[in-house]
């Protein structure tokens, strides 16, 4: 469907081949916060090397459905195109099954970065914490 803001009226769906189709999509109201291009090669294993990992701050916005998002996804890669779908790489953030007011998150993923050595490290704008993971074979 075309938005408004692009000149349609949200309802009527966009003639063909006028838009390109997205790569890759998830879904609305996660709030992706932070995306991470894997590249230490000694790390994690295969298909994390040139993947891409994406920190979700959760839903706010969902009522009366339940909050979702509040974890950290993988996107595996070839080169510049996503290869695959998107699979859930960290979760229990949010600290209980079913979330029904964003207030209530026990944690929120907010940022990432990779150590030299491969760790993946996860921030937390809740709590102030920062959680270090690494892998072994």
């Amino acid at each position: 469907m075309v938005g408004p803001e692009y000149g349609g009226d949200g309802q009527t769906p966009a003639e063909a081949g006028r838009y390109e189709d997205p790569l890759l999509a998830f879904p609305g109201h996660w709030a992706p916060n932070d995306l991470l291009f894997y590249t230490v090669e000694e790390g994690f294993p295969a298909p994390a090397p040139g993947g891409a990992f994406v920190a979700f701050h959760g839903s706010w916005n969902r009522a009366p459905l339940p909050q979702r998002g509040y974890q950290v996804v993988f996107v595996p890669f070839e080169g510049a195109e996503p290869t695959g779908e998107w699979a859930v790489f960290a979760d229990g953030f949010k600290g209980a099954e079913v979330l029904a007011d964003p207030d209530d998150a026990e944690f929120r993923p907010m940022g990432l970065a990779q150590g030299p050595d491969g760790a993946l490290y996860i921030a937390d704008s809740v709590e102030g914490r920062i959680w270090r993971v690494t892998y072994e074979g």
